[in-house]
């Protein structure tokens, strides 16, 4: 072989290792290993490599219905395995529980959280897999926690096919762990919040009315929205009348605080609404008035948000949670007129007139 011909294949050969080295760091820089970091972790831009893979992975009809229980005095601590209740009525639920609360009855079920502590590392915590109308009622001054988890065809911490209503003046902590799971959703219904404290943390949509259609009301209580997805989503309407509503869709991008298909209104109590892409204003048929804002750039987690009308009178003061480009904000103090945003104390160029 000439040795012109043994350096040109040399050359080659150098070109196609430096070219194999570009490819697999451009690959590792698109898809690095973004994994959901626990209850407080971010979804990075690009999600779960292994997401295809896992998704759906529990389907229905592999989760276990476990014991009929008829009592209405259930004591979780004293189960082992998934209970399952088939008659309409109200239940009273206490205690620590590693598996499913499922509800498949022909008639309105009502249970009365009083201090329980549900953990399902497979699929929802609470699962109303009939069609007929679940409300879960917070007992006086109880705290509840509910977390799931893997990747289950009842995708979210608490599931339900029927209408859903939660009310009562106890604390419901809900922690949506499952892959692209949520906190709260309905897969094609109604979902009413009548009172409570409320607290979800979740790695898709916080409250979804999902399916077909889906109203969501919320007409008291203090909840907190906290997202990987959007913080509240209906595929149909939300309508609030009242209550307060901290809500964050993701940090990241591509969510907001508050979508809906249909528009949304609010009537009363206090909102704030934080999102980083989409911003969705109130509907004009709204009896209460907002201030909306989409932001050039990002504001940092940790900033403290002030409203201040035009006679320097605050509406409005928060620390915002997460980073934040979107903004909607609502309380009985927003009146018709000029409205100006401070950061720190500091006054922005940001601007919301009334009207």
């Amino acid at each position: 072989m000439k040795k012109e011909t043994k350096i040109e294949i040399g050359i080659i050969i150098v070109l196609v290792i430096i070219l194999g080295i570009l490819m697999a760091i451009a690959i590792k820089e698109l898809n690095p290993n973004n994994q959901i970091n626990g209850r407080d972790g971010i979804r990075q831009e690009f999600g779960n490599p292994n997401e295809e893979k896992t998704e759906k992975e529990t389907k229905a009809s592999d989760v276990d219905a476990g014991q009929e229980v008829l009592n209405s005095n259930i004591d979780l601590s004293q189960y082992n395995s998934n209970i399952t209740i088939t008659k309409a009525g109200e239940y009273t639920l206490k205690g620590e529980f590693k598996n499913a609360v499922i509800v498949n009855a022909e008639g309105k079920v009502t249970l009365v959280l009083d201090g329980v502590n549900i953990e399902n590392n497979i699929t929802a915590a609470i699962a109303n897999i009939g069609t007929s109308e679940l409300t879960i009622k917070l007992a006086d001054n109880s705290n509840n926690t509910l977390s799931d988890g893997g990747a289950s065809e009842y995708d979210s911490c608490i599931y339900s096919n029927g209408k859903l209503t939660i009310e009562g003046n106890g604390t419901l902590n809900v922690y949506g762990n499952q892959e692209e799971g949520e906190g709260i959703a309905t897969e094609t219904n109604d979902i009413t919040i009548n009172g409570g404290i409320i607290n979800i943390e979740c790695q898709d949509d916080g409250i979804n009315a999902g399916g077909d259609r889906g109203l969501i009301t919320i007409n008291d209580g203090e909840i907190y929205i906290k997202a990987n997805g959007d913080g509240i989503d209906s595929n149909k309407n939300l309508v609030i009348n009242g209550g307060n509503v901290y809500t964050m869709g993701s940090s990241v991008g591509g969510d907001a605080g508050i979508d809906t298909d249909e528009g949304f209104e609010i009537n009363g109590g206090t909102v704030i609404a934080l999102g980083t892409d989409m911003l969705e204003k109130p509907e004009k048929t709204s009896k209460q008035k907002s201030v909306c804002f989409t932001l050039n750039n990002k504001t940092s987690k940790g900033t403290k948000i002030t409203l201040r009308n035009e006679l320097d009178e605050e509406a409005i003061s928060f620390e915002a949670k997460e980073d934040f480009k979107t903004l909607i904000i609502s309380n009985s103090k927003i009146t018709s007129g000029t409205y100006y945003l401070y950061e720190n104390g500091n006054k922005t160029d940001y601007i919301s007139k009334v009207e």
